[in-house]
């Protein structure tokens, strides 16, 4: 019974619902392939082997931040060590990558998404305490790697437009979750965007950002792709006017949520998937810590 809590305990310190996005990109990318989705199920395997190791790795290094923001419950409550956390992180890392090398599944570009994920957390380079280039490499990793690596790579990368379109929609997101930490990581020394530039200039950026990704997607003729960016970019401008009655979180949640039924359309299973993950998550948050979350 003990080790099944722990497994139960790791499963959800590793935070799957923030893997949500980079599976939305992973599954968009893969159906834009110029030559066809090819059943990419290992490659999304390994991409979730790297990224989960690139998560521990930043919870690692955020401890005290998510502390602050109220967001830690694993390292932060002593469930786990970060000790703990990074065997784990090396052992998920250097699986990913051998094992991509060894069936040649594009271990080159998912290197790449590792080491841009590495920088954005580990000083001294740590991308996220950066403003400017903490946008450019969330939206670099989600909105570049993460459909070109469900594409496969080489030369099935989905088209210029499309990419600048899931590239610009990430950037729109990550700027409303800068406004959401402003307090921790302004008291751990972070320079975000959100808060170099503030909630109102925020805002503004992730507006133009959404309706260039909203132009870019006409202009890639997805009507999936579309649809979504549509979407947030009414979703983004409703923030900036009346910042009052729509939050970032709802701009956070609602953009994501909108990406994900992009890639159900085409892959239901991925729609079953997540209501699943995410009610699990539910019931575990609420009988582990007795509280709600997700907190929709």
């Amino acid at each position: 019974m003990l080790l099944a809590m722990r497994l139960l305990d790791f499963l959800f310190a590793i935070r799957p619902l923030v893997l949500v996005p980079a599976w939305s990109f992973f599954l968009l990318g893969a159906t834009a392939a110029p030559e066809g989705s090819m059943r990419p199920w290992l490659r999304l395997a390994l991409f979730t082997l790297a990224m989960i190791g690139v998560y521990l790795v930043n919870q690692i290094v955020d401890l005290e931040s998510d502390r602050i923001n109220d967001k830690g419950f694993f390292l932060q409550r002593g469930i786990f060590t970060p000790r703990q956390y990074a065997g784990a992180a090396v052992a998920s890392l250097a699986l990913a990558l051998g094992v991509a090398a060894a069936t040649e599944n594009a271990p080159g570009l998912l290197a790449v998404a590792v080491g841009l994920g590495l920088a954005y957390s580990v000083p001294p380079v740590r991308l996220a305490a950066r403003a400017g280039l903490d946008l450019g490499a969330n939206a670099a990793g989600y909105g570049l790697l993460a459909p070109w690596l469900g594409a496969g790579a080489g030369t099935s990368a989905p088209g210029t437009a499309f990419l600048a379109s899931t590239t610009l929609a990430v950037a729109a997101v990550f700027v409303h979750t800068t406004l959401l930490d402003l307090e921790g990581d302004r008291r751990t020394g972070k320079r975000t965007i959100g808060l170099v530039l503030g909630p109102g200039r925020s805002r503004a950026l992730a507006t133009l950002l959404a309706m260039l990704a909203a132009i870019a997607a006409i202009a890639s003729a997805d009507r999936a792709l579309g649809v979504a960016a549509g979407v947030l970019a009414v979703g983004s401008a409703a923030a900036a006017f009346r910042p009052a009655r729509v939050s970032s979180r709802s701009v956070c949640v609602g953009g994501t949520a909108v990406y994900a039924l992009a890639a159900a359309a085409a892959w239901p299973l991925f729609a079953a998937a997540v209501l699943a993950l995410a009610l699990a998550t539910r019931i575990y948050y609420a009988r582990r810590f007795g509280m709600r979350y997700p907190a929709l």
